[in-house]
């Protein structure tokens, strides 16, 4: 929890330097399937990044974040109190192509620390569609994987952003 605590103020700090220009906040809920579905019931999600446009088209830039997923409770009507919740940090970098002033694709690759205990984290990809409701708020759809040793971190998730407008450029 403190290396997850000192990463959101390194990144909150960060944005302050570029003046809140291209700079994103977000949370995300979700469902864990494959690896997980038995030992997770819901995911939770929020992450801050600082998106550089490199035209009209193409953002890129890092990401910072904190993914908590909450262990299930019941499991066949048997009461399971060993399954313990999991937690990552994503560090990663993202890229984001614009089809329109309203829609856009992309994702983001990095390492995803292990928070929760007996985690060491692992290679962490999420693929993104999203909507651009107004200048500043989108929504958005995501697969998020982290590859571990053992299994594979697999979750849907809807999420909001709330984006920090760049002064040269308006999305709508």
């Amino acid at each position: 929890m403190k290396k997850t605590l000192l990463l959101l103020v390194m990144a909150i700090f960060t944005s302050q330097i570029f003046a809140q220009e291209g700079f994103k906040m977000g949370i995300q809920a979700g469902l864990p399937f494959n690896d997980f579905n038995e030992a997770l019931s819901v995911v939770v999600g929020a992450d801050v990044s600082y998106m550089y446009p490199l035209g009209e088209v193409v953002d890129i830039g890092p990401a910072v974040g904190f993914i908590h997923g909450f262990a299930e409770t019941f499991q066949s009507n048997i009461v399971r109190a060993d399954l313990k919740p999991v937690q990552f940090a994503p560090l990663s970098a993202g890229i984001r192509i614009w089809t329109s002033n309203d829609f856009s694709f992309g994702g983001n690759v990095g390492w995803a620390l292990g928070v929760s205990e007996g985690n060491d984290g692992g290679l962490y990809y999420r693929p993104t569609i999203a909507y651009l409701m107004s200048s500043s708020v989108e929504i958005n759809f995501s697969y998020t994987g982290i590859e571990l040793d053992e299994a594979t971190w697999s979750t849907l998730t809807l999420g909001i952003v709330y984006n920090f407008e760049p002064k040269y450029r308006t999305r709508r």
